[in-house]
């Protein structure tokens, strides 16, 4: 049976929108930060970086925090600091962060659908700053 494209199934489902939001992606695979941007690119989002204090400053951290809309933190790839400056911030300033054990592109991107799951606005979990927690693959 032929699929008709004007009819997408679930699979097929367009993608979440992030309406032009600045997604900062803290920590993951130095490997897959292209992979990370085309994911949030494709996704009409704009993409910002920083490794969680492996070689980037960890001063660079704060102010990219504050001009995220939204924060993916891959907090099992990151400093102790980075990790705790990456919640008290998001909390603090009511920005949504999704915290991934994993560091590939599926953890990534799982942390990226639980921001659609929640079903508030594209930006995602609340707006106090909560984060989720997913499990890493």
């Amino acid at each position: 049976m032929r699929k008709d494209p004007s009819r997408p199934n679930d699979k097929d489902a367009a993608p979440l929108s992030l309406g032009d939001r600045c997604v900062l992606c803290v920590g993951g695979l130095t490997g897959a930060r292209n992979h990370y941007r085309a994911e949030i690119e494709t996704r009409s989002g704009r993409f910002i970086h920083h490794d969680g204090g492996r070689e980037d400053n960890l001063h660079r951290l704060a102010p990219m925090l504050a001009a995220a809309d939204i924060v993916i933190c891959a907090s099992g790839n990151i400093s102790h600091n980075a990790y705790h400056l990456v919640k008290s911030t998001c909390k603090k300033l009511g920005k949504p962060c999704v915290l991934v054990k994993g560091t590939g592109i599926a953890s990534f991107l799982d942390g990226l659908g639980s921001l659609a799951q929640t079903g508030s606005q594209a930006a995602g979990l609340s707006a106090r700053g909560d984060s989720l927690l997913r499990r890493g693959r």
